[in-house]
């Protein structure tokens, strides 16, 4: 569609073009590329969900499966009474870290058997739903800090667990931003526009209106006889009021390009000004498209798969085989590991290497 709609001098090299009429040229095309893009990603988010509940959460369940073994086996195994104190207490954080890791994924974080061995390891005497508790509380303070801070808001923690209250003061914020965005408007309304740019725009509105009307004139289903081709026209007569009404001067133009191919090139003769002021039009369009387009993507929409998504399907695909494989190989070091500590020296060799998160027993 795109080289349809490119402004091209005629019979005169591409750089005779001007900075507005490159712009114009330049905006098209990225345009059509975001259209595409959003279309790919959408399909590409939809194959990952399947691919994900089919393969991905399998091979995840059968490594944490794995991983709640290896934890049994560890708090299970007859050598732990035999560490001296400082492995003892190591120990101990050693599970703790292992069974939170657990607790922390959706597959065993309902696990009562975890819970419980969470607890005896915890010599604190808190429980690991009273640890969790406090994190939250402490992500909820950082969270409503930061959009204080940002935002110049009021947040308050327990806002946060309100979604109601925390409406109210974003929409009171919103109010503000609204209410500020009025005032500079006005003030800019008060300056007035140059003869040149409201020439311009009107320029720009009427070459739109024109477009709609001719497109109209041609496409109206109430003179046509056959039944299939009035059908068609009434979904035709639907994408140019949609694209008129949302002043969509690009679907606009794309339509008349499309259905009426003697009208191309309407926009060649435009001066800078007139192209200017289009310009910023498609540039609005630009925007709103990659805030769609980041919508569409499995970040933007909360894909759980997110992470192995990627652009191009067979990086995509690479991406879950490769994850795939690795929570085989996961499975696979456990289940070596589990039949590795079922000897003394191995099973305290494994608790003096091994590293702690927090570093807590790096000077050791």
């Amino acid at each position: 569609m795109s080289k349809h709609l490119q402004i091209i001098q005629a019979k005169q090299p591409e750089k005779t073009l001007s900075k507005e009429q490159k712009r114009f040229n330049t905006l098209v095309k990225k345009i059509e590329t975001l259209r595409l893009e959003i279309e790919q990603t959408r399909e590409l988010d939809l194959e990952l969900r399947r691919i994900g509940e089919a393969r991905v959460t399998p091979a995840e369940r059968a490594a944490m499966a794995a991983c709640r073994d290896w934890v049994m086996v560890l708090s299970n195994s007859p050598f732990r009474h035999l560490l001296k104190k400082k492995l003892s207490e190591k120990f101990a954080l050693i599970l703790l870290e292992e069974i939170g890791r657990l607790l922390d994924t959706s597959f065993y974080a309902d696990d009562m058997e975890l819970q419980a061995l969470y607890a005896e390891y915890e010599d604190s005497g808190r429980s690991y739903e009273g640890i969790r508790e406090e994190m939250e509380a402490d992500l909820k303070e950082m969270k409503a800090q930061m959009m204080n801070e940002m935002f110049d808001m009021d947040i308050e923690p327990d806002d946060l667990k309100d979604p109601e209250r925390l409406q109210e003061k974003i929409n009171a914020k919103q109010a503000e931003f609204e209410a500020a965005d009025r005032i500079r408007a006005e003030k800019r309304a008060k300056k007035g526009k140059t003869e040149s740019q409201q020439a311009a725009e009107t320029s720009v509105k009427k070459t739109a209106k024109q477009i709609y009307i001719n497109l109209i004139r041609h496409f109206h289903p109430d003179k046509e006889p056959d039944e299939q081709r009035r059908l068609e026209k009434t979904e035709v007569m639907k994408q140019i009021t949609a694209a008129y009404e949302a002043d969509d001067h690009l679907r606009l133009l794309e339509l008349q390009m499309t259905l009426l191919s003697d009208q191309n090139n309407v926009y060649a003769g435009f001066d800078n000004p007139q192209l200017k002021y289009f310009n910023q039009t498609l540039q609005q369009q630009v925007a709103e498209l990659e805030q769609e387009l980041y919508l569409a993507s499995p970040e933007g929409n909360g894909n759980l798969y997110a992470m192995l998504y990627a652009p191009k399907r067979p990086w995509m695909l690479a991406n879950v085989e490769q994850h795939i494989r690795h929570q085989k190989e996961l499975v696979k070091n456990i289940q070596r590991n589990i039949k590795a500590v079922q000897m003394e020296t191995v099973f305290r060799e494994f608790v003096k290497s091994y590293e702690l998160e927090d570093d807590f027993f790096a000077d050791m």
